[in-house]
């Protein structure tokens, strides 16, 4: 009995310890696993070539110089303030290490980069990078590395002056080493170059035919790091072809306005028929606003359209109000006050359109001045450039 009793406590022993053997095999093979999933997420969050950083010295300031070319514009999103951009940059600078050697030798994983990100990039659908070096009059050879890239692009977009509006379409370039490392200048010896045949949105937007760029750093506050890091920014140049909006909004907003006038052939007495068509007007424009809406994103400012549009509800709202109190005046001066109140809505009905001319022509007047400013910015840069002489073009 008693051996018996022992077999059974070594079978349930033998049994305990291979389920405990078991147990911890799949507990290793889970770490395993997510061992795993922690290393690919890591190589998708960074690239291949910046697994190693290669540094050079603090008092080292490397100059690079940018040349771009902005192949293709495709959709500019109003709403969601965003476009696509098919680009071409170009980043060269001195690199004395590399002197004497071959393209074919260089193993560039080893080689200091200048770490360039396209700071407002939402979506890279497209990609392509090379590097290589270039011989140069003093025998210092020139690092080149290039890129192309197709993608989504975030642009706060300015909307004071809608529908006659221009926009600056930016691309930002950034790099992970800081301003005191890194340098970011134009290409004195290259254009910038803008193709207007494979633009696409030709149908909402006149494309300038100009690039402009800008190089700074960021500048840090004293909740964030105390480097600064360079930027440089690519910019080009639309305006918004605004016939739609004037045909489809502001005109059936200015004979809806119209319209109420004819509230006042209505005889006083009937002033539930007076209000009937003043409302019925007003309710008709507010529609009218929400279709204004939906074409802009949220914004806590009054675009041009909408100061017109609210302009419209307003002197409609002031039609709708004289209609109903004029039945509470006595009779006799009903007729009187009610004629003094048509010919006071036809002079304010007018200036409201002849201060609306004005100030069209007045923004419309400085949107030229501005886009007319950056395009001899552009031909400026151009100019010098031809100064220079135009060197071989790299793709």
């Amino acid at each position: 009995m008693s051996g018996a009793v022992r077999e059974i406590q070594v079978s349930e022993s033998g049994q305990t310890s291979n389920r405990s053997t078991t147990d911890l095999s799949e507990v290793l093979s889970r770490l395993e696993v997510i061992e795993t999933y922690l290393k690919d997420i890591e190589g998708n969050t960074r690239s291949s070539d910046e697994q190693k950083l290669v540094f050079r010295d603090s008092s080292d300031l490397v100059t690079v110089l940018i040349r771009t070319s902005i192949i293709s514009i495709g959709e500019i999103d109003t709403v969601k303030q965003e476009f696509t951009c098919d680009i071409f940059v170009a980043a060269k600078w001195k690199e004395p290490r590399l002197k004497g050697r071959k393209n074919e030798d260089i193993d560039w994983s080893q080689e200091w980069h200048p770490r360039i990100v396209f700071f407002n990039a939402l979506v890279i659908d497209k990609m392509e990078k090379r590097r290589f070096i270039e011989e140069d009059e003093d025998d210092i050879p020139y690092a080149y590395e290039t890129f192309r890239i197709f993608g989504t692009f975030r642009e706060n977009l300015e909307l004071d002056h809608f529908p006659l509006d221009y926009q600056e379409l930016t691309i930002t370039l950034m790099s992970d080493w800081t301003d005191k490392m890194v340098k970011f200048q134009k290409d004195m010896k290259r254009k910038d170059w803008i193709r207007p045949e494979t633009f696409t949105a030709v149908q909402q937007w006149n494309l300038q035919r100009f690039v402009v760029t800008i190089s700074e750093s960021t500048q840090h506050s004293t909740a964030s790091s105390n480097n600064n890091y360079p930027m440089y920014h690519i910019k080009a140049f639309v305006r918004r072809k605004n016939g739609f909006y004037l045909w489809n909004v502001a005109l059936i907003v200015f004979l809806i306005t119209a319209l109420s006038f004819t509230s006042f052939s209505v005889p006083i007495s009937e002033s539930a028929d007076r209000l009937s068509v003043t409302l019925t007007l007003l309710l008709t424009a507010i529609a009218f606003k929400f279709v204004v809406s939906q074409s802009l994103p949220t914004i806590s400012y009054l675009t041009l359209l909408d100061m017109y549009v609210i302009s419209g509800l307003v002197f409609l709202f002031c039609i709708a109000v004289e209609n109903g109190l004029v039945v509470a005046l006595p009779v006799k001066i009903q007729k009187e006050v009610d004629r003094i109140c048509l010919f006071t809505a036809i002079a304010i009905f007018v200036l409201i359109h002849i201060i609306a001319v004005i100030v069209v022509l007045m923004k419309k007047r400085k949107v030229d001045k501005t886009v007319l400013e950056y395009a001899k910015k552009y031909k400026a840069v151009c100019e010098e450039i031809d100064k220079v002489g135009m060197g071989k073009h790299i793709y």
